[in-house]
């Protein structure tokens, strides 16, 4: 990349993004890598790229150096460059996140430090007994979220177990109690209590078998409370909707497209629901992608980014190994209010 103004003043603090990666494309030229993106830039010897990679850690203020101050105007334009407090700090509770805040720059530069403590204050409920909600729970709380509550009735079982989830040894035992264990092997500093009565948490996963309950999402929907369904069978896994209450299409408008493509889904909906006997069939391969997945789309709504179920489902059917998305509009016959909010949203 040539041709960059550096005409202006950088910042003294700022630094390359610690998370970047410099490699020698020539004696002159490097190439900065940061995730996906690549940025080249010419005409810089060995000395200045040194300084370059160590700029922020230096105590004396380097000589000038037109090279390298060129170079840093040109990375800054690409938002290469962090602040040295924003990119140093980020004052970790846990150093085991030490990764994710890695991960977090890469995509948020400086803000990184920021998403990571606005996880540590969120609560999320996974609601259900199925493999996929003893993953996805101890997935967030590996993730840096501060409180990860698990509500189900029912007993964990040997087909619960998967690695980084239930236990073989933890059959017998209430499924909440053998989630929670799983999540403190994961993220010990993980609040894993039920949030007091009223409280309304920033999401809830619903990992369940089937339809959701229609008394489930309704409570959802009046509380305004943000969920996101994640399911995996014998051969299908899907993620989504994510519904956020009132300005999204709901888990009622998804119903009801359905049913406007095949009139007896009411009563299927009615029937899928109940629990089956013996416990559905699950495959761990899967189920652990879908909870993947489950969690990937979580952490990006409590990060502030736009999550791809907003509004669509994720879904795989094996043996095709692609995720594919689904779009679910809002449906205009459904009570739900996004539909009215839809039409008043200017075009794209």
């Amino acid at each position: 990349m040539t041709g960059a103004d550096a005409g202006g003043q950088l910042e003294p603090e700022l630094m390359l993004n610690p998370s970047a990666r410099v490699l020698w494309r020539s004696a002159e030229t490097i190439q900065v890598e940061l995730g996906v993106r690549g940025l080249v830039v010419d005409g810089l010897d060995r000395a200045s790229v040194s300084r370059l990679v160590r700029r922020g850690e230096l105590d004396d203020a380097p000589a000038p150096d037109t090279l390298l101050e060129t170079a840093l105007a040109e990375l800054a334009a690409a938002g290469f460059l962090v602040r040295r407090s924003a990119a140093g700090a980020a004052a970790l509770k846990a150093p085991r996140l030490a990764g994710d805040l890695a991960a977090l720059r890469v995509r948020f530069g400086e803000r990184a430090g920021a998403k990571l403590a606005r996880r540590a204050e969120a609560a999320v409920t996974v609601q259900g007994g199925t493999r996929v909600a003893g993953l996805v729970a101890p997935l967030l709380g590996a993730a840096g979220v501060g409180r990860v509550a698990v509500t189900s009735t029912g007993e964990a079982r040997l087909g619960h177990a998967a690695p980084g989830g239930v236990c073989p040894n933890d059959e017998g035992e209430r499924f909440t109690l053998a989630v929670g264990a799983a999540i403190r092997r994961a993220a010990p500093e993980c609040d894993t209590s039920a949030l007091p009565f009223g409280v309304r948490p920033d999401l809830v996963i619903i990992a369940d078998d089937g339809p959701v309950d229609p008394e489930v999402r309704t409570a959802l929907h009046r509380r305004g409370c943000p969920h996101l369904v994640a399911s995996a069978g014998p051969d299908r896994g899907v993620v989504g909707p994510l519904v956020i209450p009132g300005l999204t299409s709901c888990l009622r408008c998804a119903d009801r497209h359905r049913a406007d493509r095949d009139l007896a889904w009411t009563a299927l909906a009615v029937q899928l629901a109940m629990p089956q006997r013996p416990a559905a069939p699950s495959d761990v391969g899967l189920a652990t992608i879908v909870a993947s997945v489950a969690a990937l789309q979580a952490l990006s709504l409590l990060d502030g980014d736009e999550p791809a179920t907003v509004e669509g489902t994720l879904e795989l059917q094996l043996p095709d190994w692609r995720i594919r998305r689904r779009s679910w509009t809002p449906h205009a016959d459904c009570s739900c209010g996004a539909y009215a909010a839809d039409i008043g949203r200017p075009a794209q």
